[in-house]
């Protein structure tokens, strides 16, 4: 992994961290472990898309462990991940909040090389990720994607090249004037989700016809959020 310069915006800071190499391929494994301390701030991010190439033997594995503590704060905001064909890719997340953390989650899925006319020719995408507060459980989510499963079609179905968004905001109550201006952002080209969970948190999913949409409705999620939490949006220096 290389990490770029960090750099402070107003008390918070802002790393980029990325695959160094051109991407995942056959047995790779990377582990991540972040952990933020009692009152820090960071986001983490990165500056170009993450790729798991063609696998003719065994997968690719990322396992995240992060932890934030007491009054900390953690955004991931990585860029949008792409499976090549013939790729086969694991990821597992787990996510421990203290009491009074806050806490921000974005991911982004695009089925392959569109522009290529690579779209769903990977061989599977598996996703595994809970996330805890205060030691209690809030969610779980676990899914296999593969070209041929039910669920694939029926998505292909609506949109062809369909791109997915995932979100978790956790650590203040979250106004219902806020979810419903998540929800009402849901339109024919780009279909989200909001629902809250059994805790000061929520949890929101995109699906959009293409990459663009998706990249603009998630951009408008990430503003209504960050209101919530009474905080000004970084800049990203991505260039």
């Amino acid at each position: 992994m290389h990490i770029s310069k960090p750099w402070w915006d107003d008390g918070l800071l802002i790393v980029n961290a990325i695959n160094s190499t051109a991407g995942l391929f056959s047995g790779d494994r990377i582990e991540l472990n972040i952990e933020v301390g009692a009152g820090a701030e960071m986001m983490v991010t990165s500056a170009s898309a993450s790729r798991a190439h063609k696998m003719p033997s065994g997968m690719a594995t990322v396992r995240q462990a992060i932890r934030v503590a007491n009054e900390g704060w953690l955004e991931m905001l990585p860029s949008i991940f792409i499976p090549h064909a013939g790729s086969d890719y694991l990821q597992e997340t787990s996510v421990r909040l203290d009491p009074g953390a806050r806490f921000l989650w974005f991911e982004t899925f695009t089925p392959g090389r569109v522009a290529s006319g690579e779209a769903w020719e990977f061989r599977r995408f598996e996703s595994r990720f809970q996330l805890a507060c205060d030691s209690r459980p809030i969610a779980r989510e676990s899914y296999s994607l593969s070209p041929d499963c039910a669920s694939v079609q029926a998505l292909r179905r609506q949109f062809p090249a369909a791109c997915h968004g995932t979100c978790y905001a956790a650590g203040v109550d979250f106004p219902d004037d806020v979810l419903a201006g998540v929800s009402a952002l849901h339109e024919a080209e780009s279909w989200v989700g909001c629902t809250r969970l059994d805790a000061p948190a929520i949890a929101v999913r995109a699906v959009a016809a293409d990459n663009v949409r998706l990249t603009r409705v998630l951009s408008k999620i990430r503003d209504l959020l960050y209101g919530a939490f009474d905080r000004a949006v970084p800049a990203l220096r991505r260039a």
